[in-house]
């Protein structure tokens, strides 16, 4: 008897653990236009920001067949870009759509996708991880 009850014990712990980590709805963070705004996000060199409707891309063009590609290097190599040369790139009508840890960043005839991964962190839609230097305006 008590083996059966030490068993039902351990199923019902594995069952309550394994149902308190299904919740993939759940968002950490929360993604809000004004991260963008202002310091923007950098990585190695490229910086990403969108000031009165206009978005700025600072960025050194990297090798394309580097690995560790992000989606800036996608869009300079779409205008010609040449390898190792820096760029400074302004679009106009820039928008920035949100929806929960998703930031949506349009502006003539392009578009970046970016997540919300941690607290000063955002990620492209190629897997690389930018920064800013501040926080999370409240």
């Amino acid at each position: 008897m008590k083996r059966i009850s030490r068993l039902l014990f351990l199923s019902l712990c594995l069952i309550f653990t394994l149902i308190a980590c299904t919740d993939k709805d759940e968002v950490t963070y929360s993604a809000k236009a004004s991260d963008f705004e202002g310091v923007g996000f950098e990585r190695n060199g490229q910086k990403i920001w969108v000031f009165e409707e206009e978005l700025f891309i600072y960025a050194a063009y990297n090798n394309p067949e580097a690995k560790g590609r992000t989606s800036i290097d996608k869009i300079l190599e779409s205008e010609d870009a040449v390898s190792g040369n820096y760029y400074e790139k302004r679009y106009k009508n820039a928008k920035i759509n949100t929806e929960k840890d998703m930031y949506y960043i349009t502006a003539e005839g392009i578009s970046l996708t970016f997540k919300k991964t941690g607290e000063r962190i955002a990620s492209d839609e190629e897997g690389m991880e930018y920064y800013t230097s501040e926080y999370q305006k409240k």
